[in-house]
């Protein structure tokens, strides 16, 4: 690949076909690796024309590939790049925080200038919903359920559906629906790990932890829904949390937990991820795992050296690599956000789930007609109707724009 760039902040390379690769760098590369994928994704929902498009992430790697959008334009003046960026801000909703003419190229072939470089810029409201706002209203119908495993003396899976509002947080049960704004709904499935009950202790307490600081969530989430720093930290705080708590007895040791949490507002569903339970958004037929398993087999199947058999046998799948507690120093969790459409589908699930379902079984039960209730029992009894021996928890969730 022909290098274009090797500076503090990033290298960046153009592939044979054109395409540009980008590796982050230095201070806060996850989370300018971070914001960019969900600025590029957002910008992609909304249309804009003169942007690269995401091909691929690699969040665990800060790596991503975009298409090309064309040569540098040293000879724009500042009044046309600037004029450039407010149109950006203005027709999509996205301030460029870097609004420079370094950040301005020239394709030839859309004949017009164009605009690279999000990995320091902030996500605003669509305009093109600004109008119609007060009756935007949006409701999502779920249905979770947990079975446990027949190697297990107890279920350490764990799951929390969570209506969060500016005035506190409310346990929700099984299955139900909420209306979003001025609610927001949280969606989470947690695996514990750690011998005796330290596993089922671990993810309950997670999924407690979630609850106790929702409202601050909530105020930090609405207010600026481009930043998931307060995600993040969420999930840190968690973490050394279970660590003082196995340090301190004995029939802790080992302690840890997977999370996978949706956090789910008008428009966009946030994910704060770690582990190897999953996300996947499912839309018109098509299916796609939103979460990455956090074990070296992943990053081997995702370059395409291994295939779904050999991922799913390799004796290394369930070796973690970053999980909530177990002794691990630090963490690095996952987190994103991910532009919603009136008809998608939500899947969470842990690993038990995957055991004794093939993605493409995932798929066919995913595009299932029926209520959320019916899709959660049918992917349930596929599941361990093929493999029982561990603990299978999941979560179906329909989202609809009224």
């Amino acid at each position: 690949m022909k290098e274009l760039k090797d500076g503090i902040r990033s290298s960046v390379h153009i592939d044979l076909v054109g395409n540009v690769h980008k590796r982050f760098r230095g201070t806060d590369a996850d989370k300018r690796c971070a914001n960019e994928v969900r600025i590029l994704q957002t910008l992609e929902k909304r249309d804009c024309p003169y942007v690269p498009r995401l091909l691929e992430s690699t969040p665990d790697e800060n790596y991503i590939v975009t298409t090309n959008c064309g040569a540098p334009a040293p000879n724009i003046t500042r009044n046309k790049s600037d004029a450039l960026f407010a149109e950006l801000e203005r027709e999509y909703g996205v301030r460029h925080d870097d609004p420079e003419p370094r950040n301005v190229t020239y394709n030839q072939k859309l004949g017009r200038f164009c605009l690279i470089d999000f990995e320091l810029a902030t996500l605003l409201p669509d305009p093109t919903h600004q109008a119609g706002e007060s009756a935007d209203v949006w409701r999502v119908s779920w249905s979770a359920r947990t079975r446990q495993g027949s190697n297990h003396l107890a279920n350490d899976d764990a799951f929390l559906a969570l209506e969060v509002l500016p005035d506190g947080a409310q346990v929700l049960d099984p299955c139900g629906e909420s209306l979003l704004e001025p609610a927001h709904l949280v969606l989470a499935v947690s695996d514990g790990m750690g011998g005796g009950k330290a596993g089922e202790f671990a993810s309950r307490l997670v999924l407690s932890w979630i609850r106790k600081h929702a409202k601050t969530l909530y105020e930090s989430l609405h207010d600026r829904s481009d930043d998931l720093t307060p995600l993040g930290d969420l999930l840190r705080n968690a973490h050394e949390g279970i660590n003082k708590l196995a340090a301190g007895a004995d029939n802790l040791t080992g302690m840890g937990a997977t999370l996978t949490l949706a956090w789910i507002t008008p428009h966009l569903v946030h994910l704060a991820h770690i582990g190897d339970t999953r996300l996947y958004l499912h839309r018109q037929g098509e299916t796609t795992q939103l979460s990455h398993d956090h074990n070296i087999a992943w990053r081997q199947l995702k370059r395409g050296e291994l295939h779904e058999t050999e991922y799913r046998t390799h004796p290394r799948r369930s070796a973690l690599y970053d999980a909530l507690g177990g002794g691990h120093p630090s963490i690095n969790p996952e987190l994103s956000s991910h532009p919603l459409e009136d008809g998608d589908r939500l899947f969470l699930c842990t690993d038990g789930i995957i055991d004794g379902l093939w993605e493409r079984h995932i798929r066919n039960d995913l595009s299932a007609q029926g209520s959320p209730r019916d899709v959660a029992d049918q992917l349930l009894n596929h599941a361990t109707a093929n493999d029982t021996r561990d603990d299978a928890t999941l979560i179906v969730a329909d989202v609809r724009r009224l």
